[in-house]
């Protein structure tokens, strides 16, 4: 395996843009519904990126409650400071990593994960840390992607196979929701919900996902000892085309657990 994608720097940016697109809004509501946060509440965000949906929970958790963010990407934090700078003290936002959440037993109502844990190769040791600090009746909503799931249109279907493998070495785990309900469980928490989200675009632009992951996947294999620059080349050329010829198609499933802390 070669390194997990980092979102810094440009990364960090190109990710800022990629959270306006219409899936990624419609992410943020369905996390937000299942979190189901109340005036008051304390609230943890465990790998908070740009902080868009730190910024939409402002207000619901209203003036006396607070939201908090961790992230292990300086960029991220940078760019989540500046989106919540007039929410005052009810945001704070600090360096960390969701192996070593650094809070006390306890402290938050409700936390909230998305696209985090399936980079994460201690996942035992995360969700520990998300169990331990939240109070007793707490929710947690976490968030992760099969990238089975991923159906992408290819006249090259073994070119679109190759790309896709080397992708997978992006994350520590690619299919980790197929047993995220079990390793939440160990952890100790009660399942609430599995709900699925499905990312569906037939059109390659910037008001896409899918536009933004070309990039990112071109972006993580130029820097792949196993990757062929001229077939990634090739591969996200075929996908303009596809685009232009009315012919692209796109689909893949993302997977939300909600889960609660046992009362003591």
């Amino acid at each position: 395996m070669t390194a997990l994608l980092r979102f810094d720097g440009e990364r960090a940016c190109e990710a800022d843009i990629e959270a306006h697109t219409p899936e990624m809004r419609e992410q943020r509501r369905h996390l937000r519904r299942q979190l189901a946060v109340s005036p008051g509440d304390r609230v943890l965000d465990v790998g908070c990126g740009p902080g868009y949906l730190i910024s939409e929970l402002v207000d619901p958790v209203g003036p006396d409650g607070e939201v908090c963010g961790i992230d292990i990407s300086a960029s991220m934090l940078d760019l989540a400071r500046k989106r919540c700078a007039t929410a005052g003290a009810r945001v704070s936002l600090t360096a960390g990593r969701c192996e070593e959440i650094p809070f006390p037993e306890g402290t938050f109502d409700a936390a909230v994960s998305s696209q985090v844990y399936e980079y994460v190769a201690d996942i035992e040791r995360a969700l520990a840390e998300l169990y331990r600090v939240l109070r007793p009746g707490g929710r947690a909503v976490v968030l992760d992607t099969d990238w089975d799931s991923l159906v992408w249109h290819s006249a090259d279907r073994s070119r679109m196979r190759r790309i896709l493998e080397l992708w997978e070495d992006h994350v520590a785990d690619p299919r980790l929701p197929r047993r995220l309900g079990p390793l939440l469980q160990e952890a100790g928490f009660i399942e609430e919900s599995l709900t699925t989200l499905t990312f569906l675009n037939r059109r390659c632009h910037r008001d896409t996902y899918s536009y933004w992951q070309v990039g990112f996947i071109e972006a993580f294999l130029a820097d792949h000892p196993g990757a062929d620059p001229h077939e990634t080349t090739a591969w996200s050329r075929e996908l303009r085309e596809l685009d232009a010829a009315g012919r692209y198609f796109f689909s893949l499933g993302r997977y939300a657990f909600t889960v609660v802390k046992p009362d003591e």
